[in-house]
């Protein structure tokens, strides 16, 4: 019986983490809340006769992402991108690291041009030149030039930006010179819910996830970009502090059972 208890006492302490985790980011942008998996847990016997097994409990075996959209937030933000579907942002990593992917489409520039995440990150893209137009064969970091010098060699600057459903990236300098700077990439895999969580509300792949697969939005079976949108937490928050109630009770119920053996054991001893 102690054995059970304090099997049981560890689940749920893990089961409490997984849940607070889901309360506490309830308000980050493009959050995908976890639920808690737990598998029936045996004794090792040295005979294969199922009556021989002894029941431990339950063990905790991982938690899984429920990769369900989240509502849209509308910020009217030029560089607030919301994927209506699926796909992910594909962020350039620092060198010698692998790619992080979010939902999280909350962006800006830096002073260079750069279009990065809150933490500093590239956000990739599909580049544009006037040789070859839109390349395709892969997604490198998007850079918006701040100023230009326009066709009567005077330096413009930008005025605007405007990002469509398709992802095309449409740039302003002064009042009216126009300039086509590329396309946003989107990622997806073929089981995300298998993706890493690395912090800051972004992912890396691994082998269950499968490796990304490249694309565009509304390209296949890829989302749609809802420019001047952010995505919320898909965590419900009434949901979770049920599931909160119901978990301490059962911690503290399971307290109170080890407490009782462990006085029956001292008694018994004396």
């Amino acid at each position: 019986m102690f054995t059970i208890t304090r099997n049981g006492l560890d689940a749920i302490s893990k089961d409490l983490g997984v849940i607070s985790n889901n309360i506490a980011n309830a308000g980050t942008n493009g959050f995908k809340r976890s639920r808690t998996e737990f598998v029936d847990f045996y004794s090792k016997a040295l005979s294969d006769s199922p009556n021989n097994k002894v029941g431990l409990g339950s063990l905790f075996q991982g938690s899984q992402k429920i990769m369900k959209q989240g509502s849209p937030i509308m910020t009217g933000g030029a560089l607030d991108l919301n994927i209506s579907g699926r796909g992910f942002f594909i962020l350039s990593p620092k060198i010698g690291a692998d790619p992080r992917f979010t939902r999280d489409g909350s962006f800006s520039l830096d002073a260079s041009g750069n279009l990065i995440t809150t933490d500093g990150f590239n956000v990739a893209g599909y580049r544009r030149d006037e040789v070859n137009g839109l390349i395709t064969t892969s997604a490198e970091p998007i850079n918006i030039p701040l100023s230009i010098e326009n066709i009567e060699g005077r330096t413009v600057s930008l005025t605007g930006i405007n990002i469509d459903a398709y992802g095309n990236i449409e740039t302003t300098y002064g009042l009216n010179n126009i300039v086509q700077r590329g396309k946003i990439a989107l990622a997806k895999f073929n089981n995300d819910t298998e993706l890493k969580s690395v912090g800051s509300n972004a992912f890396q792949a691994t082998s269950k996830s499968g490796l990304q697969i490249l694309g565009a939005p509304l390209e296949g079976n890829f989302g749609e970009i809802m420019s001047g949108a952010l995505e919320s937490s898909n965590t419900d928050i009434t949901n979770e502090m049920v599931s909160m109630m119901r978990t301490q009770q059962a911690f503290n119920g399971n307290a109170r059972i080890m407490q009782t053996s462990v006085d029956i054991t001292r008694r018994l001893m004396e």
